[in-house]
């Protein structure tokens, strides 16, 4: 359901056709016993290996295990116990460099005082590391920036928009909305602008600008201003590589990290060439960013 997904399954297919492998998708739905009832479907089928989204990083740590003793298994975006490795952002990292760019414009143009909205996503690790590293960065150039309030919006645009709403309303001085992912960002925008509140009084951050939503948004100029990119076609290519690897035996790292950045109206066509209402991705200019 998630662009994120979409694009990242894109650059999978993709990856998979340069080597004429066999490539196919299941998609959960967020549905813990249907990613898990996934695995075992493609363990019977005898696939080569697989590559494996948690929905629940602990409770899908049995089944992977169990898997793990007949194929190589590869998570992506969040780690389970059996992966051989974990093809991810450094996000802790990656939150921190939108958070230090948000200080920034807040101490530039909103007067140097930050009330935070975090809408989170409690349920996964790399999510929570999402909202801490934004807050630590933003707290490095503006040591008195403070969080309002953190909603869990479940990753889900709709959620995220109701206890935005919510939060909002308890705490009308918020002038940082800061989301996990797209949908937790623009929900919350949303919930702002519904709310008939001054959107030149705040600033919108977002995680991920995995489609089309996250850079509309950014050339249209309002108040969401800046995103920490995670590349899912980019991504799509790594977890690829990293399955073929691990099934020829190749030792690798329990993470590979993928490259992020902030990205912004000003930078974005670095990344993505537009043509249309399409945006194609520059795997050069990403393949050449810092890992750090």
């Amino acid at each position: 359901m998630h662009e994120w997904y979409q694009n990242e399954t894109k650059g999978e297919k993709a990856r998979a056709d340069d080597f004429k492998i066999d490539f196919t998708i299941n998609d959960a739905n967020l549905d813990l016993q249907k990613s898990l009832a996934a695995v075992d479907d493609y363990l019977a089928k005898n696939v080569d290996a697989l590559v494996f989204t948690p929905v629940n990083e602990k409770a899908s740590g049995p089944t992977i295990q169990k898997a793990a003793k007949s194929l190589p298994v590869i998570c992506e975006g969040s780690p389970t116990d059996g992966c051989i490795t974990l093809v991810s952002i450094d996000d802790f990292k990656a939150g921190q460099q939108v958070g230090v760019w948000a200080g920034n414009y807040v101490k530039q143009n909103l007067g140097g005082k930050a009330s935070i909205l975090d809408v989170g996503l409690p349920a996964l690790s790399t999510t929570v590391a999402r909202s801490k590293g934004f807050i630590a960065g933003i707290q490095s150039v503006l040591p008195d920036a403070k969080v309002a309030q953190s909603v869990d919006g479940t990753g889900l645009k709709d959620v995220a928009v109701k206890v935005s709403a919510d939060a909002l309303t308890a705490h009308p001085d918020v002038n940082v909305i800061f989301g996990i992912n797209d949908d937790s960002a623009l929900g919350g925008l949303q919930a702002y602008t519904a709310a008939g509140m001054d959107q030149s009084k705040v600033l919108v951050v977002g995680f991920g600008c995995e489609g089309k939503a996250c850079k509309s948004a950014l050339e249209q100029g309002g108040p969401y201003k800046v995103s920490a990119a995670m590349f899912p076609e980019y991504q799509g290519r790594l977890l690829i590589d990293a399955a073929i690897a691990a099934f020829n035996g190749a030792k690798l790292p329990a993470h590979i990290v993928a490259p992020s950045t902030p990205i912004t109206k000003d930078n974005l066509a670095q990344f993505y060439t537009k043509s249309g209402d399409t945006y194609a991705p520059n795997f050069d200019a990403m393949a050449k960013l810092p890992i750090q």
